[in-house]
């Protein structure tokens, strides 16, 4: 399994307007192939920062998300409408799910 992690920080007031975007994110994200589940999650303190996680079956499944993120204008256009609402590009992360045992 991977997770992906994305973290975002707004601009002082921008939140509303980047947590809406991040809804609809999370939902395309959600609704793809070999994609378990996602989930917004914003911060208490500070409340400028959320961050977006999502659990995948598989490394080829997030690949998949990613080029189509990267490749069609109706996925990838609202990641790209954060750019003008954060402090500083998103940092978009994949991590491979580890035994603890």
């Amino acid at each position: 399994m991977f997770v992906r992690f994305a973290r975002f920080r707004f601009k002082e007031g921008k939140e509303g307007e980047g947590l809406r975007i991040l809804r609809d994110h999370a939902a395309a994200i959600r609704s793809a192939p070999g994609c378990r589940d996602a989930w917004l999650a914003q911060g208490q303190h500070p409340a400028t920062e959320c961050v977006v996680i999502a659990l995948f079956e598989d490394e080829d499944s997030l690949r998949r998300l990613e080029g189509r993120l990267r490749s069609d204008p109706r996925r990838g256009g609202d990641f790209f409408a954060l750019l003008g609402l954060t402090t500083q590009p998103p940092e978009v992360v994949p991590y491979e799910v580890r035994e603890t045992s």
